[in-house]
């Protein structure tokens, strides 16, 4: 192979090696001091449920106490409702109290954990948030729920609602920062009607089973969303754009490459 060439192919390679650091570097250096600050609570958060699913709880103790010093003190780089934002302050604040009660359940210190990690990444996650990745979860909880009500059993009924109420409570903090107050005043009044109908000694069932279908309709709309392009979620995350350049990198290399080859070739060919 010519040396010519060989110093090209070389050059490429060379070029793409140092545009991975360095486009990494340039993205991390235009980040907002707040977004910053945010992706590292966000880390925080992370840390602190894997710490809590391991059953680390004096780690996962000192991560939540962490987000309660810093959280208050943040400026954040999005503007919420004071109901969103007294929601996400709450739940770290609820969170940090059960990690100090001894009495505190493993189950429940869990559902604290899971509470605060979704409302801390809806923050800095607005297009593509965790809690929506609860869908099929939610959706199964449903589906259990109404059979309950359509086989009439009071029992089950009553706690199949419980479970899936406790999982919209550990969501709600982190939906409340992306749907509208109208969105979320809505799906309130549903679980409230069905907590009122299941107070009455002889449930109405046609009633019962119309709430269910409706408050399901009404959540799905929520974790569903409004339609995402598969661009504006791939840019919502932190890492995105460098990711991105590695790509447009990657392809670029590859193409030259190819085309430094086929020259190389082509030479070969006139010389035989």
């Amino acid at each position: 192979m010519p040396k010519n060439i060989k110093m090209l192919l070389l050059l490429l390679v060379v070029g793409f090696l140092l545009s991975m650091p360095i486009s990494y570097f340039v993205t991390k250096m235009n980040q907002p001091p707040e977004e910053k600050h945010l992706a590292e609570l966000d880390k925080v958060a992370g840390e602190m449920l894997r710490a809590t699913e391991k059953g680390d709880y004096d780690t996962a103790k000192l991560k939540i106490e962490r987000l309660a010093s810093q959280f208050p003190n943040e400026t954040l780089p999005i503007s919420l409702r004071i109901e969103s934002l007294n929601a996400v302050t709450q739940s770290i604040l609820s969170a940090k109290k059960a990690y100090t009660n001894p009495k505190t359940t493993e189950n429940r210190l869990l559902w604290h954990a899971t509470q605060v990690r979704v409302a801390v990444d809806a923050l800095s996650h607005q297009r593509s948030p965790m809690w929506r990745t609860y869908y099929n979860s939610y959706s199964k909880q449903m589906q259990n729920l109404l059979q309950a009500a359509v086989e009439r059993d009071t029992e089950t009924l009553r706690a199949q609602y419980e479970e899936n109420y406790q999982l919209y409570l550990a969501l709600r903090p982190a939906m409340t920062i992306q749907l509208k107050e109208q969105a979320m005043d809505k799906v309130t009044r549903k679980y409230e009607e069905i907590a009122k109908h299941l107070l009455n000694q002889k449930l109405d069932w046609q009633i019962m089973r119309s709430s269910i279908r409706e408050l399901s309709s009404t959540m799905q709309e929520a974790f569903v969303g409004e339609d995402q392009t598969a661009v504006g979620s791939f840019m919502d995350n932190p890492e995105s754009t460098y990711r991105l350049m590695v790509w447009i990198s990657t392809l670029v290399t590859v193409s030259l490459a190819y085309v430094a080859w086929i020259k190389y070739s082509a030479m070969k060919q006139r010389r035989i």
